[in-house]
């Protein structure tokens, strides 16, 4: 009897599991518009920053392979004090963002594989970070010796690779993001995030449409080490064979401590479209704690 009771749970289980499994394709064609209004709110040591857009999803073109999706950041606003330089920085990717609109091509599901205009956009972002810096610099020029302007140019532009831009764009937080997935509940994939860090994702989903996920750092001692050596030899060559010659008594130390979360709900319409969408990150390295909450509605 408690033999044929485990293989009915068993069963149950399974069929439930089969039951929620979701295929993430959005219905698309030439001339549909998805607008979604974003409230993103950072805490950075302690200090809160909100910054508000609308992100506009125009398919413009139908293709043998898939769509074009021209993507724009519209009314992008922030209470970030234009002198903070610091927090400036923070935000500096998701300003250079907004200045240009970005045709991304997609496969039939819906899921991101290029950026058509690549070159334009690249041209338009290098351009905005020039502006952006001259007028940070304008306001307080004596920062410049600290953080030279092509130096701090060259940290933010190196995340303007078509590589990084898809990425992004297949971010948790973008309305693409799971698009072309097939998705049930105990779902799990990996990925490295917007700070290098290896991440492993479960999602669940639920009757209706809604899906959740939740993801933790994916990271042994030895990945720690090679990531910590390779961003120090990057950023700060002259320190890197003292890091290496000590990095397993500062990783021991718990110095170095470095601990990453990520939790987001999705919301699914009927068309395949995300009808809303809210992630929240957290990120403590250090004993220096980020958080990152972005809410998205379509409107």
């Amino acid at each position: 009897m408690k033999k044929l009771f485990l293989l009915s749970t068993m069963l149950l289980v399974c069929l439930l599991a089969q039951a929620q499994s979701l295929k993430v394709n959005p219905t698309m064609k030439k001339g549909d518009v998805k607008t979604y209004a974003f409230t993103t709110t950072m805490n950075v040591a302690g200090k809160d920053m909100t910054f508000t857009s609308d992100a506009v999803y125009n398919v413009t073109e139908e293709t043998a392979d898939g769509f074009v999706v021209n993507y724009q950041t519209k009314n992008f606003k922030s209470d970030v004090d234009s002198n903070d330089l610091v927090n400036r920085l923070v935000t500096a990717s998701s300003e250079l963002m907004a200045q240009s609109a970005i045709d991304i091509v997609v496969d039939k599901e819906g899921k991101v594989k290029g950026i058509k205009n690549f070159e334009t956009v690249k041209k338009n972002m290098s351009e905005a970070a020039d502006k952006m810096f001259d007028e940070m610099f304008k306001a307080a020029p004596e920062a410049e010796s600290i953080m030279p302007k092509e130096k701090l140019k060259e940290q933010v532009m190196a995340s303007a690779t078509e590589e990084a831009m898809v990425k992004s764009l297949q971010e948790s937080t973008s309305a693409l993001a799971l698009n072309g997935m097939t998705l049930s509940t105990g779902s799990q994939d990996e990925y490295v995030n917007d700070q290098g860090l290896k991440m492993k994702r479960m999602y669940f989903v639920s009757p209706g449409g809604k899906i959740t996920m939740t993801a933790n750092l994916d990271m042994d001692k030895e990945a720690l080490k090679k990531m910590i050596i390779e961003k120090v030899s990057e950023m700060a060559p002259d320190q890197a064979e003292m890091i290496k010659q000590n990095i397993d008594m500062v990783l021991s130390s718990g110095m170095l401590k470095i601990e990453a979360t990520e939790k987001g709900s999705y919301e699914m319409g009927n068309d395949g479209w995300m009808k809303a969408i809210s992630v929240e990150k957290e990120i403590n390295t250090m004993g220096q704690k980020m958080t990152v909450k972005s809410v998205g509605t379509l409107k």
